[in-house]
C-alpha cells in the first residue's frame, strides 16, 4: 500500500494548488504582455521569494557537478515556459492545460523506447485513459465525430506549443531530483531562476532598441502568477526529498486538470461541455495509473 507522509501531502497539495493559480493568472496576464516579457517579469518575480528561502535557511550549497545538470534544466525551463505562455495566450485555458496530461504518457513512452522498460498493465490502462480523454476533450459538441478531433488539434495553435511543452516537461522532473542530488532544494531553486532571468534580460536587452512598454492592467496578475508559482516550485523541490515523484506529479496534474476546466468556466467564461468532462474524468483516472506505483 502507498503511504505518504501528512508534511508530504501538504506540500505536494500546496505545490498542485499554487501551479492551478499560477496557471490561471498567466493566462489573465497573457493578453497584456508578449510571451518573452511576460516570461521574464515571472520569473524574476520569483528570484525574491526563492532567494529568501535561501537566505532564512542560510544554505547555499551546490556540489561538483550540479552546473552542467542545471544549465540543461534551466534550458528546458526556458522552452517549455515560454510554450507554455504562447500557449495560453492564443487557446483557452480548459483546453490547453489538460494536455499536459501526456507528460506522463510521453516519459513512459520514451522509457519504454530508450530504455527497454516495458510498462506495466496498469500503466497500460492509464496511457489509454488519459489518450481517450484528452481525445474526447478536443472532441466539438456539435459535431462529435472523432475524425474531428485530430482536425481540431491540429489547427489548434495551443493545443501544438502545449504539445511541445508536455515534451520538454517530461524530462524536467526527472532534471530536478538529479540536480537536487548535488544541491539543496533551496539552492537549486533560486539558482535556476536567477539564470533563467539572466538569461532572458540579456535577450530582451538584446533584441528591445525602444523602451519596453509594461501595461499597467497587467501587472497585478502577472505578479500573483510569480507569487504562486514560486510557493509552488519550493513546496514542489521539497516534496520531492519527502515522497516519490510519482505522488507528487499525480496530485499535482490531477489538480490542474480539474482547476483548468473550473477556472476556465467561473473566471473565464470558456464552455464546459459534455465531451470536455467526461474527457477530464478519464484523464483525472488514467494520468495517476501511469505515474503511482502498483497499486494492487
Amino acid at each position: 500500500m502507498l503511504a505518504v507522509s501528512l508534511p508530504a501531502l501538504i506540500l505536494t497539495l500546496v505545490c498542485a494548488a499554487g501551479f492551478a493559480a499560477s496557471d490561471y493568472f498567466r493566462k489573465a496576464a497573457s493578453s497584456h504582455f508578449p510571451p518573452v516579457l511576460l516570461l521574464t517579469l515571472f520569473l524574476v518575480g520569483e528570484v525574491p521569494l526563492l532567494g529568501a528561502w535561501v537566505a532564512y535557511t542560510g544554505s547555499l550549497t551546490v556540489l561538483d557537478g550540479y552546473w552542467p545538470l542545471g544549465v540543461v534544466t534551466a534550458a528546458a525551463g526556458i522552452l517549455a515556459n515560454l510554450f507554455f505562455l504562447m500557449a495560453l495566450r492564443v487557446s483557452s485555458l480548459s483546453l490547453t492545460v489538460p494536455v499536459l496530461g501526456l507528460v506522463p504518457v510521453i516519459t513512459t513512452v520514451f522509457a519504454a523506447v530508450a530504455l527497454d522498460e516495458i510498462p506495466t498493465m496498469q500503466q497500460g490502462v492509464g496511457i489509454a485513459l488519459a489518450v481517450i480523454g484528452l481525445m474526447t476533450l478536443y472532441l466539438p459538441a456539435e459535431n462529435p465525430n472523432p475524425i474531428t478531433v485530430f482536425k481540431r488539434f491540429a489547427t489548434d495553435k495551443g493545443a501544438r506549443y502545449m504539445l511541445l511543452v508536455a515534451v520538454l516537461w517530461s524530462a524536467t522532473a526527472p532534471l530536478d531530483k538529479a540536480s537536487m542530488a548535488l544541491s539543496s532544494p533551496e539552492s537549486h531553486g533560486f539558482i535556476q531562476v536567477c539564470m533563467m532571468s539572466v538569461v532572458l534580460i540579456g535577450y530582451l536587452a538584446a533584441t528591445q532598441r525602444r523602451s519596453i512598454a509594461i501595461a499597467r492592467a497587467g501587472i497585478t496578475p502577472a505578479a500573483l502568477a510569480s507569487i504562486a508559482a514560486g510557493v509552488a516550485y519550493a513546496a514542489q523541490l521539497v516534496a520531492y526529498q519527502l515522497t516519490l515523484i510519482g505522488v507528487v506529479e499525480s496530485l499535482k496534474r490531477v489538480i490542474g486538470l480539474l482547476s483548468a476546466v473550473l477556472l476556465g468556466r467561473i473566471f473565464l467564461g470558456e464552455p464546459l461541455t459534455t465531451p470536455k468532462l467526461i474527457g477530464i474524468g478519464f484523464m483525472v483516472v488514467g494520468v495517476p495509473l501511469i505515474i503511482l506505483p502498483p497499486l494492487l
